[in-house]
């Protein structure tokens, strides 16, 4: 049988605060974890609760422990053994919850409700958006009200009235205000090495959602029901059209029947040195973390950040998987003439085909070739085609067989852009064109208030690149042959009826109009990084500061900082008298407090009287009748005796026995 805890029970108000900041603080935790381990963790909080009210035992130690132990196996049959940021914190979740069957202390209260600023912290590790401020001031703010009345109830009972619970409210609210001159200070003066101080290990992924390394039917269309933005970009000067708006990702050789991807050469870095050019685009991108390497650039890029490699397909990769939001600088070149000779074994490698694959479109294809000699003219029949037949531009395309590129063109007719693309590929190869197949993203809204360009991830895009004599790699978007909206109007232009529930013009506005406040914060706080610091320094008179005096001056500043606060908190309280009668009181106490005798703050009247009445004579009593008559006067609003009280306070003089 469990035993009676050493030390007496915590009070429920104080468990039910710790309780709420930790569900608020593993919110966004428990939303990514299967339901049946998120309502697990809720459970153990709600018995936690109950328990408190109904002032129940802990359990056996024994029985704690295997629930422990349980725990740890739910973690691991949830996510299978692999162990990353989301195992980490959810094992953190887990064993919080499991905490809480034996916090009985207010040792153990303390400690729960202090994790709760760390598991806080944690969800910036997958998501800094500025939503997620919120969720920081909230949890911040329940977690320093939960330890404020912790603290109360350690030095006295407490009120566990809702007035005490308000002022325990108010108490932890101010605490948090207090910390805000400290977080700025620190945020501000933290010295930064070359990078964002928001950082994030590279060497865990995620699984976020973005362009991958391969394409097949399906996996673009599938990202165009998400409007969660992928990167914004800022242009010197003025943006260019729509129709140019390529954003240059994963470039795809390889192709298998049904998945295109990326070639074993794919990583290594270019040779040929591209020129600015007479339109040279210069222009800065502000990507959202999606745990690739791939940095999207208009074609074609000339220089990028240091971190950066260029490749032979004019692909830029970033060194790790960018994990954090991440800023950087580009100069494209739309003009350059990709590969104006290919060598015999990219020529092998860019026609090559599955063998028993799509005979109906290596029939078109020989056919296509006997009628056009000229690469060009064959081109710009298949984009005819396209466009003059019943070609339609859908979402919800059938599923393909074995023969999928045959299906899609001359039974289906109807697809994503990665259907025409590959279809196009394919069809290329087989009459003898090099080709490829790019993915991406193309388009992008225009926010005209703020001056960038949003490119969200429906925008996705999947486009060819033939080689021609003379030209080199040539862009070739079959959809804009089926689908010229696509391309001019945006990827939301194409469908007539709305994607789902929230998918209406006027929710889109919003969104879009949010997306400027994002940008900001992502400019200005997410992007504070080492060269904003130093120019922020540089504008408050303070230029070429080295690391160490940067550390200099942020010890300096937080010692000030420091030290005002505590002057503040430090200083007695003097409220100011709204009565004579007040004054009257007051006087009494300022006599009292030169004898050694001074009023605590959660004293009452009548209870300091009380304790002033054993201590000394023979004014104790005479103190006693004044107290019990200025109770009647302030509290009972009996003005009739004020004089009786003014009088006699005036002539109060203690003494020491």
């Amino acid at each position: 049988m469990a035993q009676l805890p050493a030390h007496p029970l915590p009070p429920f108000n104080a468990v039910a605060w710790t309780v709420a900041a930790f569900v608020t603080a593993a919110a966004p935790h428990l939303l990514a974890m299967p339901i049946w381990l998120a309502g697990a963790v809720l459970l153990v909080c709600a018995w936690r609760l109950a328990a408190a009210h109904y002032r129940w035992r802990p359990p056996p130690a024994l029985l704690r422990l295997s629930i422990a132990g349980i725990g740890i196996g739910l973690i691991i049959f949830a996510f299978g053994g692999l162990w990353g940021r989301r195992t980490a914190t959810a094992l953190l979740c887990v064993m919080l919850a499991a905490k809480m069957l034996e916090m009985f202390t207010m040792r153990d209260l303390r400690l729960v409700a202090s994790v709760c600023f760390f598991l806080i912290a944690t969800q910036f590790l997958f998501n800094e958006r500025l939503v997620y401020l919120g969720y920081l001031v909230l949890g911040s703010l329940l977690a320093t009200i939960a330890l404020y009345r912790i603290q109360e109830i350690r030095v006295g009972p407490g009120r566990a009235d809702l007035a005490g619970e308000v002022v325990g409210a108010r108490g932890g609210a101010l605490l948090l205000v207090m910390a805000v001159p400290v977080a700025l200070t620190l945020f501000v003066l933290f010295p930064r090495l070359a990078q964002p101080l928001w950082g994030l290990p590279d060497q865990v992924m995620d699984g976020r959602t973005g362009l991958s390394d391969e394409m097949s039917p399906g996996s673009i269309s599938n990202l165009f029901l998400d409007d969660s933005p992928a990167f914004r970009v800022e242009f010197d000067g003025l943006p260019p059209p729509p129709e140019q708006r390529y954003w240059r990702g994963p470039v795809l050789w390889n192709f298998n029947g049904n998945t295109w991807s990326r070639p074993f050469f794919s990583d290594t870095p270019r040779q040929s040195f591209v020129p600015v050019g007479p339109r040279g685009l210069s222009y800065r991108v502000q990507l959202e973390p999606h745990e690739r390497r791939w940095l999207f650039v208009l074609d074609f890029p000339v220089s990028g950040p240091d971190t950066a490699t260029l490749t032979v397909d004019h692909q830029m990769l970033h060194r790790h998987p960018v994990t954090t939001l991440m800023q950087y600088e580009v100069v494209s070149n739309p003009d350059f003439v990709d590969m104006p000779s290919l060598p015999a074994g990219l020529r092998t490698l860019a026609t090559r085909l599955p063998e028993d694959r799509n005979p109906r479109t290596l029939a078109l294809a020989a056919q296509l070739r006997q009628r056009y000699s000229d690469d060009r003219e064959l081109i710009q029949s298949v984009l005819s085609w396209f466009r003059e037949e019943a070609f339609y531009y859908t979402l919800r395309p059938s599923p393909l067989g074995r023969h999928g590129v045959d299906e899609f063109l001359f039974d289906l007719r109807s697809g994503f852009c990665e259907h025409y693309a590959s279809a196009f590929a394919v069809l290329m190869r087989a009459a003898g064109i090099p080709t490829r197949v790019i993915t991406g993203y193309q388009g992008g809204f225009w926010q005209a208030g703020s001056q960038y360009l949003l490119v969200r991830q429906s925008d996705a895009h999947a486009w060819n690149e033939v080689w021609l004599e003379g030209s080199g790699w040539t862009r070739v978007d079959p959809t804009a042959a089926v689908s010229p909206a696509r391309i001019e109007q945006g990827a939301r232009s194409v469908l007539d009826a709305p994607r789902h529930l929230l998918d209406r013009d006027w929710i889109q506005n919003l969104r879009n109009r949010y997306d400027r406040i994002q940008h900001l914060w992502n400019r200005w706080v997410l992007g504070f990084d080492h060269q904003r610091q130093q120019r922020l320094l540089e504008r408050l008179g303070l230029p070429d500061m080295s690391v160490e005096r940067i550390a200099l001056l942020m010890i300096v500043m937080l010692s000030l900082v420091s030290a005002l606060l505590a002057w503040l908190v430090l200083q007695p309280r003097r409220l100011s008298p709204r009565s004579d009668a007040e004054k009257a009181w007051q006087r009494m106490l300022r006599r009292l407090r030169r004898q050694g005798f001074v009023k605590q703050a959660q004293e009452t009247p009548l209870e300091f009287a009380t304790r002033v009445q054993t201590g000394m004579h023979p004014a104790g009593p005479e103190f006693m009748r004044l107290t019990q008559l200025y109770c009647r006067v302030h509290y009972g609003n009996q003005g009739s005796e004020t004089a009786r009280f003014l009088t006699g306070a005036k002539a109060f003089s203690p003494s020491r026995t």
